[in-house]
């Protein structure tokens, strides 16, 4: 065994509750990178809205965001890869019936941008505490969200709808891939709906970060939460379902570790590294 990456979801995987990375966390990362293994954060969030604290995690050299719509070299301070939703699914996305208890984002050039309403009261459209504070902070409030897509289409990486009952989120799922070309459509909370590029997503974006390290996916390890990490289980050999992740993260993982609040990823990394 020769482990020589490994790429974590961050909320409700590598984050505690409390979106803070775990002593013990810190303590194995600062092995696998002893040992020159790449740490590579791989998030639903837009780049500017990745905390600083795992920016600054030892051996992190690149990060993926926004569902895999682009990786960015953190010394570099840019993208060097990207693939963004196409200006005529965002178009098509504008005309697409959505209903009213739904508000809409988008990532600009790893910015996220928000209908104001949400960013006033998250809790209004399903977000917890934490999450909340988290969208209060990171969001950048727009009076007119359509009007401002419309303006920005050719420089979507990705957008995303929230609120709305679950049935009425599944009905406006299944409109969104019946209407719009050329997307694919994934879940990190219950509450939200996230679109993307057909060819974005986490598996594919890490693969073409595996390539370009020239690593293969056997020398690779994953974790994750939700059914957006799916595809990035399942992109590399040990892909590790978080205990209190989605029940299809778990069927389709190559383990399961213990819960985000009980050092999940740090056991399994440790437990790993025992083999190398």
């Amino acid at each position: 065994m020769n482990i020589r990456l490994i790429a974590s979801d961050l909320d409700g995987t590598l984050l505690t509750d409390k979106k803070e990375i775990s002593e013990m966390t810190k303590e194995a990362l600062k092995e696998t990178a002893r040992r020159g293994i790449h740490f590579v954060p791989a998030t639903g969030r837009s780049f500017s809205a990745v905390p600083k604290e795992v920016l600054g995690l030892p051996n992190t050299e690149y990060v993926i965001t926004s569902n895999g719509a682009a990786i960015y070299s953190i010394s570099m301070g840019k993208r060097i890869y990207e693939c963004i939703l196409d200006e005529k699914s965002v178009e098509t996305i504008l005309k697409v019936e959505k209903p009213e208890s739904i508000v809409m984002e988008a990532f600009v050039e790893g910015i996220p941008y928000s209908d104001r309403t949400y960013v006033e009261n998250p809790k209004a459209y399903g977000a917890t505490d934490y999450g909340a504070v988290y969208v209060k902070n990171t969001r950048h409030a727009v009076e007119d969200i359509s009007f401002f897509v419309k303006e920005n289409r050719k420089q979507i990486d990705s957008m995303a709808f929230v609120g709305g009952t679950p049935k009425l989120r599944e009905k406006f799922r299944q409109t969104l891939l019946t209407e719009v070309p050329h997307i694919y459509v994934t879940s990190s909370v219950s509450h939200m709906l996230e679109v993307g590029n057909e060819d974005a997503g986490k598996g594919k974006t890490l693969g073409k970060l595996l390539e370009l390290l020239h690593i293969s996916p056997e020398e690779a390890m994953s974790f994750g939460d939700a059914d957006n990490d799916i595809p990035m289980l399942t992109a590399v050999k040990y892909g590790f379902a978080m205990e209190n992740g989605a029940e299809s993260c778990k069927k389709i993982a190559f383990s399961v570790t213990d819960s985000n609040e009980q050092d999940g990823v740090a056991k399994a990394i440790l437990q790993m590294m025992e083999k190398l």
